[in-house]
């Protein structure tokens, strides 16, 4: 997690109501469904667990539903609280953002979901925060073009998270100083455990579609994450290939969002090789990171790596965005508007999950058309094949 976000004045670039902020509509066909699930999970030595040893993790299962709703605030108040105490505003401002959710809504037929026939996406947040929670609008967005994503939360690790009956777990606070020797090593902790986590969610997958009746994609995935969890998204695949399991899956690819590399995927030798297709998108306070050249040249298949130009920010990627420039923390001249940021961040990740479904590049392709209407992207790495340039 990275917090580097000096206060300036500007003017809101997204949508106020009633001094509120609304989120961009997701521009899919479907509505979004959501439920909440504790998974039991025992994390032995735990760095984060009170007691040194973690029982669950918080899942969150977003899913195409035929359901409308209303929009309502969806950060919960205990979250909201922190950050409003970070940044020295009014209690409530970080919660005034709503979004269209329906939860607990009844899913797709199974006949309707099977005929979309796309993989479970598998989310993984910061460290630290922002949680899962505060990434609905890409989220969102892709459930909205029939995706189901699940994602994952482990307690006491994020600054706050809500458990569906309404208990709150305080975790690590958001400006926790990782630029330490303790910092460097809890960081490796959780990184391991972020794998270990994935890896039981993936266990638990038939068992949770089945519990929850949600229809999900138990043969096909593809991870994601932001930040730590972009690290953990590509570590992944090289966990599961070096763990025996009885599962019988396949990860279609892994996509990485402005995070420095730790775990299996910081080998800067062939062991790193994700032999799927992965994507590295980077905000300008992480243009150039030489640990993303290292992994983009151990690669042997598709893999490409994008700079978000302009004055984006690490958090940007997220909600926040939406909330920093619409409360006057961030933004300004040369800064990626909140909605244009949004825009970007969701046909980045949608096209990179159409191109592992056989759609194509779209947005990926860095043709001088692409690069005329998208002129805050810059194609810093690209494989396509056997040959890179």
């Amino acid at each position: 997690m990275r917090f580097h976000v000096p206060i300036i004045a500007s003017v809101a670039s997204v949508v106020a109501v009633s001094d509120s902020f609304v989120l961009p509509p997701p521009t899919g066909l479907f509505s979004v469904g959501s439920q909440a699930h504790v998974l039991p999970k025992i994390t032995f030595d735990d760095p984060v667990a009170p007691n040194g040893t973690g029982t669950s993790i918080l899942l969150n299962i977003f899913y195409p539903t035929k359901q409308k709703a209303s929009p309502s605030k969806y950060i919960w108040s205990g979250l909201s609280g922190l950050y409003d105490t970070y940044y020295g505003l009014p209690n409530g401002s970080f919660r005034n953002v709503t979004a269209r959710t329906a939860y607990k809504a009844e899913p797709l037929s199974w006949k309707e979901w099977k005929g979309l026939n796309l993989p479970t996406l598998i989310f993984s947040p910061p460290f630290a925060g922002p949680p899962s929670q505060v990434f609905h609008a890409l989220i969102s967005d892709l459930v909205s073009y029939g995706y189901s994503v699940v994602t994952m939360d482990h307690p006491y690790e994020q600054p706050y998270l809500q458990l569906p009956d309404g208990t709150g777990i305080p975790g690590l606070p958001f400006d926790y100083d990782v630029n330490t020797e303790e910092g460097f090593q809890l960081l490796q902790r959780v990184h391991e455990y972020r794998l270990t986590d994935a890896d039981a969610v993936l266990e638990a997958m038939p068992a949770l579609s089945k519990h929850l009746s949600i229809p999900l994609n138990l043969t096909h995935f593809s991870f994601f994450g932001h930040s730590l969890g972009g690290s953990a998204a590509l570590s992944q695949i090289l966990y599961e290939r070096n763990h025996t399991s009885k599962r019988k899956h396949r990860i279609l690819g892994a996509l990485n969002m402005d995070g420095s590399l730790w775990g299996p995927a910081a080998a800067n030798d062939s062991s790193a090789d994700l032999r799927i297709p992965s994507l590295i998108l980077s905000s300008a306070y992480d243009k150039g990171n030489p640990q993303f050249a290292d992994f983009d040249a151990q690669q042997s298949t598709w893999a490409k790596e994008i700079n978000v130009g302009g004055k984006s920010n690490h958090t940007d990627f997220s909600d926040l965005i939406v909330l920093k420039q619409g409360l006057g923390i961030s933004g300004g001249e040369g800064a990626v508007s909140a909605e244009r940021m949004i825009k970007i961040t969701r046909t980045l990740v949608e096209s990179f999950q159409g191109y592992l479904l056989g759609k194509g590049e779209g947005i990926l392709s860095g043709t001088n058309e692409i690069r005329a209407a998208w002129p805050e992207l810059d194609l810093l790495y690209n494989k396509t094949g056997s040959e890179s340039i």
